[in-house]
């Protein structure tokens, strides 16, 4: 099923999407299924969806989180790139999830990404108002 299993750890202190958007482009990886995410969050933004057409609320969260998990896909979108990862995380006293939308790594991230052999594509939907995957 997948062409290519791609396993990368993003560092301390970098942003988790922008890593994993950095690793995609320079592999050439644009379509895919994030299999996984372990690791930790300095802190952490997750959006919300709230009403359609595409509402989000975004909560911001400061750690140090663990990454319980995390999945997604990486598709194209009018050839563009559309990482799209949930995930969840817990602290002492939390446990949240959400549509990702920005973390700083606080002490590793391990990502683990299937490469498939066909491309995933994106088109925006008036209902929902968001970038749905094409069935």
């Amino acid at each position: 099923m997948f062409k290519k299993i791609h396993v990368f750890r993003v560092k301390p202190a970098q942003e988790l999407l922008t890593e994993i958007a950095r690793y995609c482009n320079d592999h050439g990886l644009y379509s895919g299924l994030v299999l996984g995410i372990i690791g930790s969050v300095k802190r952490a933004r997750l959006n919300f969806l709230m009403e359609l057409p595409g509402q989000y609320d975004s909560v911001e969260y400061s750690g140090p989180l663990e990454i319980v998990c995390a999945q997604g896909s990486i598709a194209l979108k009018n050839n563009e790139p559309i990482i799209h990862i949930h995930i969840l995380l817990s602290g002492q006293d939390l446990c949240r999830g959400g549509h990702l939308a920005e973390a700083e790594v606080f002490s590793t991230a391990e990502v683990t990404i299937g490469e498939i052999d066909y491309q995933l594509q994106r088109q925006y939907d008036d209902y929902t108002g968001l970038n749905e995957l094409l069935l």
